[in-house]
């Protein structure tokens, strides 16, 4: 029988590293409530960025926006700006807070959100938007990032950049994702390149902001421990913390390589016509995400790589403005044209660190044998 080859395959700390630190924990008697190992993360965070964030650590990537988005949203306006090719969490966070979506279409090339429609959108309702939450498509860096916040600023609107599989990934300039906007949200879910299992982060320039978001995740409680604000319990525990450092430590060797098993797929695929995101071999890559000639091309990949063992996924199809929650959302960007083709032919394939070259080309051939099918068939 021929060996699977998951989609995911998670990597975490030997049994032994991880007693030794549950041990420690033991001994300090303090699992949660903002703990020296979870202080000891943050730090660390904050220097993997460049020393100049604040971080503050959350229960999930998901409990982050909702923070981020609570704490720096207009609570008097009605809308918020997302892009429709998404992870459905962000979308989710924006009506969980009260706001309704207004979805963006994506640029063909770089797959990211389209400046233009933002823009476009913004100057006839400006003034009933309450914050824009930019996504990094796949964790990859947005290389209009300084462009999106001049748009912020002129509209005076907190620009929310939800990085969720992006901890570790680099814009062309050598700058890591962490430090723009208003603030960055990061999921370190067990599917992440940095995982922890459930967990994520706020990263941001302003310290008071960050100060806002230790508060609320903490039930809104000030040094008295009397609820100021609306608050909820989105604390990480301590043990938590200690995986996310052991994590952190071996991030390097973990980029460098996924970013070379990146390299042999598009070694084995470009010549079939696939194309890769851009800057995607400077994005932490929790899987690989190519773009197919067409969609019967896509469909034929799929069938043929799942009768060879092969798992692979279509994220992000259906994009989230055909979701059903939000299939009756009034607004909408343009005709969101550019979200739906690529909904249509983006496959997502096999990433970890126990892949091999030999499972990469094993990959290839089942994508050239449904390439082959999919020629045959069409004539």
């Amino acid at each position: 029988m021929v060996e699977r080859i998951p989609f995911l395959s998670p990597t975490f700390p030997e049994v032994d590293a991880l007693a030794s630190d549950y041990e420690a924990i033991l001994r300090r008697r303090i699992f949660s409530n903002g703990g020296p190992v979870e202080q000891e993360l943050a730090r660390a965070l904050s220097r993997w960025v460049n020393n100049e964030i604040g971080a503050s650590l959350v229960s999930s990537g998901t409990a982050g926006l909702q923070l981020a988005i609570n704490a720096t949203f207009n609570a008097k306006r009605e809308y918020a700006l997302v892009a429709s090719f998404t992870f459905a969490a962000g979308p989710l966070a924006i009506r969980l807070c009260g706001y309704e979506p207004v979805f963006l279409d994506v640029d063909p090339e770089s797959w990211q959100p389209s400046l233009d429609d933002a823009a476009e959108f913004l100057t006839v309702n400006g003034e009933s938007t309450a914050g824009l939450l930019l996504t990094n498509t796949f964790g990859v860096a947005n290389e209009e990032i300084e462009a999106w916040e001049v748009l912020a600023d002129r509209h005076s609107l907190p620009l929310v950049v939800d990085s969720a599989a992006g901890f570790g990934s680099q814009y062309l300039s050598d700058e890591r994702l962490g430090a723009r906007g208003t603030c960055e949200v990061f999921s370190f879910h067990a599917t992440k390149t940095l995982a922890i299992g459930e967990a994520g982060a706020v990263t941001s320039r302003d310290p008071e902001l960050i100060k806002r978001i230790d508060r609320i995740k903490n039930f809104g409680f000030d040094e008295a421990r009397n609820a100021v604000v609306l608050g909820t319990n989105a604390k990480l525990s301590e043990l938590s913390c200690a995986i996310g450092l052991r994590q952190l430590a071996a991030l390097p060797d973990r980029l460098a390589l996924r970013r070379g098993i990146l390299g042999l797929y598009r070694e084995e695929l470009c010549a079939l016509g696939v194309y890769f995101q851009p800057s995607s071999e400077l994005s932490a890559l929790p899987f690989v995400s190519a773009l197919l000639p067409s969609s019967a091309a896509r469909a034929a990949t799929l069938a043929t790589l799942q009768a060879a063992g092969v798992e692979a996924r279509t994220y992000y199809n259906p994009p989230v403005h055909l979701h059903s929650l939000f299939a009756g959302s009034r607004l909408a960007c343009r005709s969101l044209s550019t979200t739906l083709d690529l909904a249509s032919r983006v496959i997502s394939l096999p990433m970890s660190d126990d892949l091999t070259a030999a499972d990469v080309a094993r990959i290839a051939r089942a994508c050239r044998e449904a390439q082959s099918a999919d020629v045959v068939q069409s004539r």
